[in-house]
């Protein structure tokens, strides 16, 4: 089976393909411009999809590959919006800009904090922070039954259908579909940017070696709190260092796997592979903002 995180099949009508038509018009003079000429926010835009996208360059790619990314980073940041088409088109002047389904989010050099907030006002959730957003645009929705017969011919004899969130060990929820010949597994567990950053500062304190200074930061944590300590050990400008970082604000939500093929195994291992990514993407994107808050401190 091959299955991937990031790559949907060329058959199915999913708002991936659909961003990649509407962008493809465009192609014939935004594609063409290169990362290096016009002030087009590439860096920023960059710098926001490596949230979900560590690997990520951008360096090259025209309108359909940016388009392609930024749907990709949203199945990873989990904010409930992958039954919207989201685009990056090039604006007048040459600057990118965020869209979705044709309506404007914001452009790519807004700071995150503004971006994270018109995307949230695009959001439904529920009591557990799980989208009540239906991925589908129409089709089936089922709530999944235990043991593994009614899975079994979802995914092996159903047209679309979508399943309701069912709950999963550790905090996750899990909800699976299939749109055309692609079937996808979403895992979600919420995770909220500033709980991540004191994860994080207790993460550098832990880390420490000096037994001295690591108590000290301690003591400092009663009176000002974990996050506090850490910056005071570190220089003033990082406080305002970390409001600007994108991982404040777009943190890895969901991990989303998908396939063509059709057999209850296959499921299983989307299943299996949508776990272990989330698992790991949500223990690096600390560890990113570990190096962020530590990087200076004294005694590591």
């Amino acid at each position: 089976m091959s299955a991937t995180p990031t790559v949907k099949p060329k058959a199915t009508s999913t708002a991936r393909d659909t961003a990649s038509k509407e962008a493809a018009p465009a192609k014939s003079t935004a594609d063409s411009s290169s990362a290096g000429s016009a002030p087009d926010g590439r860096p920023a835009l960059q710098a926001l999809l490596r949230t979900a996208l560590p690997d990520l360059v951008l360096e090259g790619q025209g309108l359909t590959g940016l388009s392609a990314a930024l749907t990709q980073a949203h199945e990873a940041w989990g904010l409930g919006l992958r039954h919207v088409v989201h685009e990056v088109r090039q604006e007048d002047g040459g600057a990118l800009a965020l869209y979705a389904d044709g309506a404007r989010v914001g452009g790519v050099q807004d700071s995150p904090e503004q971006l994270a907030a018109t995307y949230a006002t695009m959001q439904a959730q529920d009591e557990d922070g799980r989208s009540a957003w239906a991925v589908l645009p129409e089709g089936h929705r089922v709530r999944l039954e235990g043991g593994t017969r009614q899975v079994r011919v979802l995914v092996e004899d159903a047209r679309d259908f979508e399943s309701h969130w069912a709950t999963h060990t550790g905090g996750i929820s899990i909800r699976t579909g299939r749109q055309g010949e692609d079937l996808w597994v979403e895992v979600f567990r919420a995770v909220d940017g500033r709980n991540l950053v004191q994860d994080a500062a207790w993460e550098v304190v832990e880390r420490i070696k000096d037994r001295a200074l690591r108590r000290e930061l301690q003591r400092r944590a009663e009176e000002r709190g974990i996050l506090g300590a850490v910056l005071s050990a570190r220089s003033e400008s990082i406080g305002a260092v970390l409001k600007q970082s994108p991982s404040l604000h777009f943190t890895i939500n969901a991990a989303v796997m998908h396939t063509r093929e059709r057999s209850l195994e296959a499921w299983r291992t989307l299943q299996k592979e949508a776990l272990a990514s989330l698992e790991s993407a949500q223990a690096a994107q600390i560890n990113r903002l570990v190096a962020l808050l530590g990087s200076n401190t004294p005694g590591r």
